[in-house]
């Protein structure tokens, strides 16, 4: 019989009309290939739904990789393409984990939960990922949870086992392993344990004696991992997923669990559209993941003390997102040089447009047509699976082409056509800013308004104007005079600044200056 209702299911979903190609291909974990994007419409609301942590200790580089790597993707649908993304995530807050962390120290595993909650939080906020709309603690869904277990009963997916637990029965789901691939025989190898085959899975554990409990009509217990995300995101996008996101390692067990106990709920023979996996990150020399078992963890506190978020985030968009990343000082140096060849460019381009360096012949007409070629290529890197990385590239020789115009063009006198090319530098920069904005590099974001002690970033970038031309005007004497006096003092000034992160630069006899982080 449940032949027949698979049969019937796909005859009904074949006979539907093919939804329209976005243009846009992303990579199927199940065929292992490229695949056109194909949703109902791109005005109507898109759901994203991610994998949130287990909250029994500190996230670590390796839990922010897969975040930041995410949150990219997201600005590119919603911010790029322009998908109405509603996005969602949960919180694993009782797992074996929080218990035992909980009897460790002695605290109630409540606590613990909560406590490693909010610093999650706090992370993603300091490495600037959004958080997502919808936020959704599993002890806050456990009727939910229950209700989604008696149906798969119902429907004779799941059975109660001796030990009082209940199993998803993976045998009776002709589509087990799709995601991973597994084959057949190895999915029903008869299990030692009260469960009827090895690859059954625990939709709900059975109480064991001081651990925490919930009611149920199976008796008293608590969820298993995977049922949690499956519910949760059932009862926020219903029947039917558009994006589910999370690490490469997810994707078996946790995914292919998800996608067949949802797929029996739901009857259809696709819950998600389009599974998002993540590269795991390791360290400079090793080939595994980073992992608290294995303590070779950086944690995202420790991150921060030594890197900015830009520098991370440049990190993972130097690799594509289904890539591993490789983390350490050499990786770092990398991703830190690219950021500071771009800031260097737009220091250059301030410094033209504003007169500050000399007037020089640049030919507007190439450089818009780089711009339009450059243009043209990241739209299709963008369209090929989110291709981050070859963006950056692009920008970088868009970059250099404007930086060789300014800096080894010819001078000229005529203040109009000068002020023309300064238009056309001006919006190279601004197309070039925009595009890092676009990924959620802070430093380039010119809307994103910084402050210090109740003042505005514009107040702030007046003083710093102001204390420059001042030092210009010493300098200008020290150049007339000679006084090494005042170039110490100059020097001073220009010493000074560096340490609040300001960098001065002297072209002749003029000076400008850039904020080294912001």
């Amino acid at each position: 019989m449940m032949i027949r209702h698979h049969l019937r299911l796909t005859r009904r979903f074949c006979t539907k009309a093919p939804l329209p190609d976005l243009g846009i291909r992303i990579y199927s974990c199940r065929t292992r290939e490229k695949i056109p994007l194909q949703l109902p419409s791109p005005a109507r609301i898109t759901s994203f739904y991610t994998c949130g942590p287990t909250v029994y200790d500190s996230a670590h580089i390796g839990h922010a990789s897969c975040y930041v790597r995410l949150d990219i993707v997201q600005r590119i649908l919603q911010d790029h393409f322009g998908f109405r993304l509603v996005t969602a995530m949960n919180i694993t807050d009782i797992d074996d984990k929080i218990i035992r962390r909980a009897a460790e120290v002695g605290k109630p595993w409540t606590d613990i939960a909560r406590h490693y909650e909010q610093e999650f939080w706090t992370d993603l906020q300091r490495l600037n990922v959004r958080p997502p709309d919808i936020k959704l603690c599993v002890t806050d869904h456990i009727p939910g949870i229950v209700t989604f277990i008696e149906r798969l009963i119902a429907n004779g997916f799941a059975y109660k086992s001796s030990d009082g637990s209940v199993y998803f029965e993976t045998s009776k789901y002709l589509q087990y392993g799709k995601l991973q691939n597994i084959p057949t025989e190895q999915q029903q190898q008869p299990s030692t344990e009260a469960k009827k085959n090895a690859a059954d899975f625990a939709l709900w554990k059975a109480v064991k004696p001081g651990e925490p409990s919930w009611p149920s009509p199976f008796g008293p217990g608590r969820p298993g991992w995977h049922i949690e995300c499956s519910t949760l995101a059932s009862q926020i996008f219903g029947r039917r997923l558009d994006f589910h996101a999370g690490g490469l390692d997810l994707r078996f067990p946790h995914h292919e669990n998800e996608e067949a106990q949802s797929c029996c709920y739901h009857g259809v023979d696709d819950w998600v559209r389009y599974w998002v996996h993540t590269g795991q990150l390791h360290l400079e020399g090793q080939t595994h993941k980073m992992s608290k078992s294995l303590k070779n963890t950086v944690s995202i506190g420790e991150l921060m003390n030594k890197h900015s978020a830009d520098e991370f985030r440049m990190l993972c968009l130097l690799s594509h997102y289904r890539s591993a990343i490789e983390f350490g000082d050499e990786s770092m140096a990398v991703a830190t040089n690219v950021l500071k060849k771009f800031r260097s460019f737009f220091d250059d381009c301030r410094a033209y447009v504003g007169g500050v360096k000399p007037a020089v012949e640049v030919d507007s007409g190439e450089l818009q047509g780089k711009m339009l070629e450059v243009d043209g290529k990241i739209e299709e890197f963008l369209r090929n699976d989110f291709n981050t990385a070859s963006v950056v590239t692009s920008l970088g020789e868009l970059a250099s082409t404007v930086n060789r115009s300014i800096n080894t063009g010819s001078g000229r006198g005529d203040s109009t056509v000068v002020a023309s090319e300064g238009g056309t530098v001006q919006a190279m920069a601004n197309y070039i800013r925009n595009k890092l904005a676009l990924f959620g590099l802070q430093e380039f974001d010119a809307e994103r308004k910084l402050t210090s002690e109740g003042c505005s970033s514009d107040s702030i970038d007046q003083v710093i104007e102001s204390m420059v031309q001042i030092r210009n005007g010493i300098r200008a004497q020290a150049i007339e005079s000679k006084d090494r006096r005042l170039f110490a003092v100059c020097d001073q000034i220009r010493d000074r600044l560096k340490e609040v992160n300001v960098e001065v630069k002297d072209h002749g006899k003029t000076s400008s200056w850039s904020y080294l982080k912001r």
